[in-house]
């Protein structure tokens, strides 16, 4: 092609202008050939131009859509110097690319398609209608600021929360929302956190248009411009009233007892665990008194378990009235008590006090139907005269109010840590029971715990026994206990947990898939090599999983080490080992262990359960353990399951995991397979589900 004056062509002459140029550059000729596609073409597109040029109709393959692909071709006919328009072509990947093209027309009828990529302006476009559409959306309040701190910005849920209209807060400050609450100091401390490091988080109290006072999670950035000088301050909040008030009625039923509004085990383990280290740093006595009720139990025979409540309301009330400012009441179960008297000088300062004490439960109690009498036996240990642990504590004085039920009831007696005889029978027994490991007399027998919702048997925990020479089969409450603290105590749970690996490994070999747990004494847990004797151990069962090994422990292990414990099962958990807490409800901790704990189950214990469809203060202490379990997303294994209807009850309030005598009392190893055939064969659990009245579901959240 010439333009008639022998010069090349001028299509040829805007195709080496416009090869290397760094727009997209392609043309056309009337039919409809590619005859101009440069590089930045191909790179973007991927198509080649000597591909194009072949192609009978190569906007086809930019523009498959029949109706698109036209609208391209007509704007085509459009005047020179016509505005951009706006397309999409497919790459040869098929990935649209969002550009503007101008077309120019040669005078032979060619045409020219200078075009420009837009798929960054896109992408910011879109970010910035999200980002626009999250900051109305938010339900956090946020407000923007600029450097002198006055509001330039807030969204929706600023004015939710605040009660302050947008118009009402643009150009104030957000001391508009001081409550008055916070010092000097606390707001210095948040300027010079956003000073230096651009954050501060915290919680603080802001008062409403209203004038209510409320708390607020609150996290404030500070946004600097390139010459690093802060020009803006973004702060997100949000009003966490009903937080703070579910954590304080949670922080109530863990810690107080739901009867009385007195303290429970958990909060006394607190409580005594205080008094203890005051006492220590005063050089003071403190008095740890156990007290059981006589004659309670004719009493809830005699005028029903609402009388029962109604007196221990009213002897809760009478004791209280006896404490000073750091003595503690608190309420065990049942008719149980513990009293702490703090800041004494002299053990004999208790007989005043104790007498009081006993003359207060002795006064008759008026009941709706009548007059009720009951008196007290107290047991007394004073620390740091016995200077035990925690634990022990309220062990010795459990035995001391033993010797006041012995001693004729509705009186006191004083534990003598000094009591030789007691000490020379007990080692006589820990030298029985050492006898008994070297001769492998103790065994394990296995009770399974069971999905009451469905029948599976999900587990089976190790219980240990003595095969006494003469005394036959001997269940651990009889010889157990003799081992806290001691030497032995080590060897028979090392024994335990080498038996049970041994056992499930022989179980796997005969096709039974079971996880069994064990139970960890809290000395035993306490041992520094703890963790890693549980790892030798796996590895000498390389057949047997980890997670087929659940270790059970009591609240009371964590009590008086708390971070070691936390390190001890956090490494038992890494090793890939199951962690529960036993007898959960009944210990003495914190509901903060919950927090810190690596726990996969709860087992909620026996003396809740046992009792829960006669009495009306069980049903509710399990109803609410359960809502705290749930709370930290915890499966709980409900113990104690003695019949069909507990089971029955569990599973309307919950909790689909149980053991108990009703469902198999435990066995020795070699029944455990038939037994597990007898009961998917009978399908009991199955009528557990006809116990259900209309309207009844299961919470299968477990």
């Amino acid at each position: 092609m010439a333009d008639g004056s022998g010069h090349p062509d001028r299509f040829d002459t805007f195709k080496q202008v416009l090869t290397d140029s760094p727009l997209l550059v392609n043309g056309f000729d009337r039919q409809g050939r590619c005859v101009l596609w440069n590089h930045e073409c191909e790179r973007l597109f991927g198509w080649a131009f000597d591909e194009l040029s072949r192609h009978p109709d190569p906007l086809a393959l930019m523009y498959p859509d029949d109706v698109v692909r036209q609208a391209v071709k007509d704007s085509f006919l459009a005047p020179a110097g016509s505005r951009f328009r706006e397309w999409a072509p497919l790459t040869r990947q098929g990935r649209p690319l969002p550009s503007l093209w101008v077309n120019i027309a040669l005078p032979d009828g060619e045409l020219i398609c200078i075009g420009h990529d837009i798929s960054e302006q896109k992408k910011a476009e879109t970010q910035l209608q999200l980002a626009a559409r999250v900051f109305e959306c938010s339900y956090e309040g946020i407000l923007i600021t600029d450097a002198d701190n006055r509001i330039i910005k807030a969204n929706p849920a600023v004015s939710l929360v605040t009660g302050y209209s947008t118009e009402e807060l643009l150009g104030r400050t957000p001391a508009l929302f001081a409550s008055g609450r916070h010092s000097a100091d606390f707001f210095a401390a948040m300027w010079h956190s956003l000073n230096t490091g651009d954050h501060w988080r915290g919680e603080i109290w802001n008062r409403s248009k209203s004038g209510e006072i409320y708390p607020q999670l609150l996290a404030i950035s500070a946004l600097r411009n390139r010459e690093g000088r802060i020009s803006h301050y973004v702060a997100v909040f949000s009003d966490i009233s009903q937080l703070k008030a579910d954590a304080a009625e949670l922080e109530q039923i863990a810690q107080y007892d739901a009867l009385t509004g007195i303290p429970n085990r958990r909060l006394l383990a607190d409580r005594l665990l205080q008094a203890m280290a005051r006492s220590k740093r005063l050089g003071s006595q403190l008095a740890v008194c156990y007290l059981d009720l006589d004659g309670f139990k004719q009493v809830n025979d005699e005028h029903g378990h609402p009388a029962g409540d109604q007196l221990l309301i009213e002897i809760s009330h009478r004791l209280r009235h006896i404490l000073r400012q750091y003595d503690t009441l608190a309420r065990l179960g049942g008719d149980e008590f513990v009293l702490l008297f703090a800041e004494l000088q002299h053990s004999t300062d208790m007989e005043p006090i104790l007498s009081r004490v006993l003359e207060a439960v002795a006064a008759p109690v008026e009941l709706a139907d009548g007059q009720a009498r009951v008196s007290a036996s107290i047991g007394v240990t004073f620390y740091p005269h016995d200077d035990s642990n925690a634990d022990l504590l309220l062990q010795h004085a459990d035995q001391a109010l033993y010797s006041a039920k012995q001693n004729g009831k509705n009186c006191y007696r004083f534990y003598d840590p000094c009591q030789q005889e007691e000490q020379l029978n007990r080692h006589h027994q820990l030298k029985a029971l050492e006898q008994a490991l070297h001769n492998q007399e103790f065994v394990l027998y296995y009770q399974p715990k069971v999905d009451l919702l469905n029948g599976q048997v999900i587990g089976l925990e190790a219980l240990i026994r003595w095969q006494h020479p003469q005394q036959g089969l001997l269940v651990p409450a009889a010889f157990l206990y003799q081992l806290t603290g001691s030497r032995l105590e080590w060897g028979l749970g090392q024994w335990v947990i080498e038996s049970v690996l041994h056992q499930i490994d022989e179980w796997q070999r005969q096709g039974l898939d079971m996880t069994v747990s064990l139970n960890i004494s809290a000395d035993h847990l306490l041992q520094p090599e703890f963790a890693e004797q549980l790892d030798l151990a796996l590895q000498r069962y390389p057949l047997v999983s980890p997670a087929s090994l659940e270790l059970e422990f009591q609240e009371i292990a964590a009590i008086r080490q708390l971070e070691q414990v936390t390190q001890v099962l956090e490494h038992c958990h890494r090793l890939g080992v199951q962690i529960a807490l036993d007898n959960f409800g009944t210990g003495l901790s914190a509901l903060s262990f919950l927090r810190h704990l690596p726990l996969d189950i709860l087992k909620l214990d026996h003396s809740f359960v046992s009792d829960m469809l006669t009495n009306d203060e069980d049903l509710s202490l399990v109803s609410s353990v359960l809502h705290l379990a749930r709370t930290f997303h915890h499966p709980v294994v409900a113990e104690g399951v003695e019949s069909p209807e507990l089971g029955a009850m569990l599973l309307q309030l919950g909790c689909r995991f149980a053991q108990g005598y009703g469902i198999a009392e435990p066995m020795p190893a070699g029944q455990v397979p038939a037994w597990i055939d007898n009961w998917h064969n009978k399908g009991l659990w199955a009528d557990l589900k006809t116990r259900f009245g209309p309207g009844q579901a299961i919470n299968s959240h477990e």
